[in-house]
């Protein structure tokens, strides 16, 4: 693969037969952003498959930055959750500012067969640098969404978040919840 960053690998392999692929070879998959060797001006997300975890390929463009919070770059964030309506993605966008780089992240509903298809996809963020610690720190104004817990007992789902690159954040909702939300907020 050439240079990424922010690479999100799925919880179970993902079918290869809707690249043409007769058999449906299972491979594993991530979602990840290409960059070049410095601090990228640049990002979309795009979807890999890989038979051994070592060998990339079959990558597909999945998104790239579509303006407001989200107009400088964008970049996966945690493990993508398989829910009943499609693959939930939570993903940071960044904004460029006079004041510099802002930070802050949403959801996206994913095709459960074909992962690199945007089911839904929302204008506004769910969080963004509101608090103290997310405002001032090693890197300020940052919301960066990094692990997902999700008890399938209760739907409940903890996001932890980097907050100025300095603390973690934890936040709570419901699965979905989340999924209504990014439908019916879609771009």
């Amino acid at each position: 693969m050439p240079f990424n960053r922010n690479g999100a690998l799925f919880p179970r392999k993902i079918s290869s037969a809707s690249f043409g692929s007769s058999k449906g070879t299972l491979n594993y998959a991530m979602y990840s952003r290409p960059s070049d060797s410095g601090h990228t001006p640049f990002g979309d997300i795009v979807y890999s498959e890989s038979p051994d975890l070592v060998y990339w390929g079959k990558h597909r463009h999945v998104m790239s930055p579509s303006g407001g919070w989200q107009s400088t770059k964008i970049g996966a964030g945690p493990c993508p959750i398989e829910t009943t309506e499609g693959w939930l993605v939570f993903y940071h966008g960044v904004l460029t500012s006079c004041n510099g780089f802002v930070y802050s992240f949403s959801a996206a509903l994913m095709d459960l067969d074909q992962p690199w298809k945007v089911i839904a996809r929302p204008k506004p963020y769910i969080i963004n640098p509101r608090e103290l610690y997310e405002l001032a720190g090693d890197v300020p104004n940052v919301t960066f969404p990094v692990a997902a817990l999700v008890d399938k007992d209760t739907n409940r789902i903890a996001i932890y978040y980097g907050c100025a690159d300095t603390v973690t954040g934890l936040v709570f909702g419901k699965v979905d919840e989340i999924v209504d939300w990014v439908k019916k907020n879609k771009i």
